[in-house]
């Protein structure tokens, strides 16, 4: 069972900054930190499609307009991150919660088969 993601970078980011992530393995599920700090809810896209996760967002600068910038270092442009995961990942099972800044995504794990009995008639 390979129990990796990989994150190729031709894949990664659409902007130039990408945001920081963790990915961590339980005996359950996959659990992926995301940091986004200024990041709202809804302007986040979170997609699982072919064993691939995807996130894609935005910060929202919330400078007024008759302020001058004199120093940023955070990126305001959109981001993509995309994530490829294990296929025994449980997509019917996922689930996501924005808090502090922090997106944490818990990806269950698909149980493992069983052998199947068979009778001999």
């Amino acid at each position: 069972m390979n129990a990796t993601c990989t994150a190729p970078s031709s894949e990664l980011v659409k902007s130039s900054q990408k945001p920081r992530y963790s990915v961590s393995r339980r005996d359950d599920a996959f659990v992926i930190r995301v940091d986004m700090p200024g990041v709202a809810k809804s302007s986040l896209s979170l997609e699982f499609q072919d064993d691939v996760l995807s996130i894609r967002g935005e910060r929202i600068s919330e400078q007024p307009n008759s302020w001058k910038m004199l120093h940023q270092e955070y990126s305001t442009q959109p981001f993509q991150l995309r994530l490829r995961l294990p296929a025994q990942v449980d997509e019917d099972q996922l689930n996501a919660s924005l808090e502090d800044g922090v997106l944490t995504l818990n990806l269950p794990l698909k149980p493992s088969p069983q052998p199947r009995r068979i009778e001999v008639n």
